[in-house]
């Protein structure tokens, strides 16, 4: 039986699950960037619980996002499956190891240092790549020039297909899909996603615009169904660590604003929110590590 919380904490938790499902969709993330923080500097939980709670709200944001991307045309379907065959098992394999961490019962939070160090990482980098676009002048928003053309693919080597289709909107894309490396690093991202409670979105949109080729906005399409399938097998391996309760309550916001802002993202300025999104990963990983060093309470 899940223990009672009270009605301001739920109004709280479903205000924060209003936050994470209006971002979590925007860049293809599973949400546990900020719901991991908050868990563990607002509500002080331990990383274990927090990492494992955040996955079974990723079940809500990752199905909510994909249901509205499907309605939007933009999941690029051959590639998603293609890319579980990897991420499955990584992330079968990152939920394990959280679980042997958490039997060792160290002194030092050694999966909290690992968290706080990979949100870092993985913020300044994307810091760093926007600030390069802009100042080469480039556009942040990655859509090829427009091309109206029905959904097609036609191949052109053993491990690159060729990908053309419009989206709800009218936007067209045209792109080349390359299998490898991309599919195989896949892996890492099911693992750290299961590992740290992100759901691996913060290592698939990368592996999907860099390695295999996607524009940005099929990419975080494509990554949230991918979550959306990985994560399960993730939930299934650390189901006594989660916080159902806390995930009860953050899903009702998450499933309302993550069902409806994927509809109006074509209107956003990307770069701007980008920006705000990562320097707010970067103050809340500094944070994280400085609690771990006893520096912050």
């Amino acid at each position: 039986m899940m223990p009672h919380i009270e009605l301001l904490r739920a109004i709280e938790l479903i205000g924060l699950g209003l936050i994470v499902g209006a971002i979590s969709p925007t860049f293809g993330i599973g949400g546990g960037l900020l719901t991991v923080p908050l868990l563990i500097l607002i509500y002080g939980m331990p990383i274990s619980v927090a990492t494992a709670t955040s996955l079974g709200v990723i079940i809500f944001v990752s199905l909510a996002g994909s249901l509205a991307y499907i309605r939007e045309r933009r999941i690029d379907f051959r590639v998603a499956f293609l890319f579980m065959v990897f991420a499955v098992p990584g992330s079968v394999f990152g939920g394990l190891t959280s679980n042997w961490l958490k039997s060792l019962h160290m002194r030092v939070d050694v999966l909290q240092i690992l968290f706080a160090l990979t949100m870092l990482t993985i913020a300044l980098l994307r810091i760093v790549s926007i600030l390069r676009a802009r100042r080469a002048g480039d556009s942040l928003e990655s859509s090829p020039p427009p091309k109206q053309s029905p959904d097609a693919n036609v191949r052109s080597n053993r491990f690159e297909f060729r990908r053309e289709f419009t989206d709800l909107r009218g936007v067209s894309f045209a792109y080349t899909a390359r299998l490898f490396p991309g599919m195989a690093v896949a892996f890492a991202g099911g693992f750290i996603g299961a590992l740290l409670g992100l759901g691996g979105g913060v290592v698939y949109v990368p592996i999907l615009t860099g390695l295999i080729g996607l524009p940005a906005a099929i990419a975080t399409a494509t990554s949230t169904f991918t979550i959306l399938f990985a994560n399960p097998f993730a939930v299934f391996v650390r189901f006594e660590s989660i916080r159902w309760n806390i995930v009860l309550f953050l899903s009702i916001g998450v499933v309302v604003s993550a069902t409806i802002v994927p509809r109006f993202l074509h209107r956003v300025q990307a770069k701007w929110l980008l920006a705000g999104f990562w320097t707010l990963a970067v103050l809340a990983s500094v944070r994280l590590i400085l609690k771990v060093a006893g520096i912050a309470m």
